[in-house]
């Protein structure tokens, strides 16, 4: 029989490629079935709430690098996290877990955005929505309990996880306005005024005009007057008076808020910006003038410690009414108080004069006549001080008359309103204590006949007054 030799076929190289491909998709199949297994283990013990369990198995996948590009493993890690906020008893176990939630939702989000958001569309947006609602709920308990720094922290959290939400066209809208005004109060509250500006202005950059956000403004108006910026102050407040019209406090201005700040060198240094900025506001004026005014005139705690810088500060404020008397030509108050300046300063000089004469009565009842029955002179020191005193009072009466008699026909003609008429008569009462004090102190006939004259002159409008109102 004859022997066959058999012979070797030799494989095509199509063939043997074409079992390559076959190799692999058998291999990929292989291991996405292996993949889904253990993803399906994973999502049981998700269903069964075995967090712990589920976790060890996606951080087992994540770290083997075959599976680090599965978007699948990072959303299933948010969702383990955003269970396990839920989960009063264990969310204590996990203080970051709403954080770690939305990392991982965001990495899965990176690595297949349509993937991630077709499987929360299938599963639905639960677990989502959990990693918003439950920061929110508690920074709103934490704000309600004076936790404020706390609340700050959970409201920002579920901002972030609001915003990731609506970025992704899952719901919500492009600014929750209640967050947004709770988390701005919760910064402000606990001291963080710019990043409380900020939430702020969110709201007020959409115009916001419900009930109760008025607050928006207020506080964005108060923000912007202590850091001195008037015109974001003037801003908001139009816009706040635009949106709310009957709320009065969008009616302060710059200088009421100036009016009612504590720290006083500080308050001084504002209003005289103010004033140098807009010389017409009689506000504003006023204000500097009455500060001005009260610093002249505390004796209990002077606040000018030598005769110079008192003279200065006189001149300033006497200046000041004369510039707002250029404003309201017609008002008698401005010159009336320039001349109360003056006048002030002289009737303090009362006392002085008293003390001194209290001194040389005691030096005459110690003293024994002589020879002759006379009395030695008191001191000469104590007799010059006196006169010197009396000068400057004298000087002080001759510098306020001019605006006194300047104001006085001004007021006398608004006698009909009662504080105007009480004005009228204390300048007319002032007028009779200087032309009493020149005539007495007048060593001039004529003059002493003139003072007495006037003097009898506004005793007489006194009277004629008096009764009125």
């Amino acid at each position: 029989m004859k022997n066959l030799q058999q012979k070797q076929t030799k494989i095509p190289y199509k063939t043997k490629k074409m079992k390559k491909i076959l190799f692999s998709v058998f291999s990929l199949f292989a291991l996405l079935m292996a993949n889904g297994q253990n993803l399906t283990k994973v999502k049981d013990a998700i269903t069964a709430k075995k967090y712990a369990e589920a976790n060890t198995q996606l951080d087992e996948m994540i770290n083997n690098p075959k599976y680090q590009k599965n978007a699948d493993l990072y959303y299933l890690k948010g969702k383990v996290y955003s269970e396990i906020c839920v989960d009063t008893n264990l969310a204590n176990n996990y203080p970051n877990a709403v954080e770690t939630s939305l990392e991982n939702f965001k990495k899965a989000a990176s690595m297949d955005n349509n993937k991630f958001t077709m499987t929360v569309t299938l599963e639905g947006a639960q677990a989502l929505f959990n990693i918003y609602a439950i920061p929110y709920n508690k920074g709103v308990k934490e704000l309600d309990a004076k936790e404020y720094d706390k609340s700050l922290k959970s409201l920002q959290l579920a901002d972030m996880s609001g915003r990731f939400i609506f970025e992704r066209g899952l719901g919500l809208s492009p600014l929750d306005t209640n967050l947004t005004f709770y988390t701005g109060f919760a910064a402000l509250l606990a001291g963080k005024e710019e990043v409380a500006a900020g939430y702020f202005a969110k709201l007020a950059s959409i115009n916001i005009a419900e009930k109760g956000f008025e607050d928006v403004y207020k506080n964005l108006m108060i923000y912007h007057f202590n850091k001195n910026n008037i015109a974001e102050f003037e801003k908001y407040r139009l816009q706040g008076l635009k949106l709310y019209p009957k709320e009065e406090y969008f009616t302060y201005d710059e200088v009421m808020f100036i009016n009612d700040m504590r720290d006083k060198d500080e308050k001084m240094k504002r209003i005289e910006a103010k004033v140098a900025s807009d010389p017409q506001n009689i506000d504003a004026l006023s204000i500097l003038t009455e500060i001005l005014f009260g610093r002249l005139f505390d004796l209990d705690n002077p606040y000018y410690k030598n005769e110079a810088d008192y003279e200065a500060a006189e001149t300033k404020l006497v200046g000041l009414y004369n510039q707002m008397a250029a404003a309201r030509p017609e008002d008698g108050l401005m010159p009336f108080n320039a001349g109360v300046v003056y006048v002030n300063k002289a009737f303090e000089m009362n006392n002085e004069i008293s003390d001194i004469n209290d001194k040389i009565r005691k030096f005459n009842d110690s003293q024994k006549p002589d020879k002759t029955g006379k009395i030695p002179p008191p001191p000469k020191e104590l007799t010059t001080q006196r006169d010197e005193i009396r000068a400057k009072q004298l000087s002080a009466y001759d510098k306020g008359l001019p605006f006194l008699l300047k104001a006085q026909p001004m007021l006398e003609k608004k006698i009909s309103d009662k504080n105007i008429a009480q004005t009228y008569k204390k300048l007319i009462s002032i007028l009779i204590d200087i032309y009493q004090s020149k005539r007495q102190l007048s060593k001039v006939p004529a003059d002493k006949a003139k003072f007495e004259a006037d003097e009898a002159k506004w005793n007489k409008e006194y009277d004629r007054v008096s009764n009125i109102h």
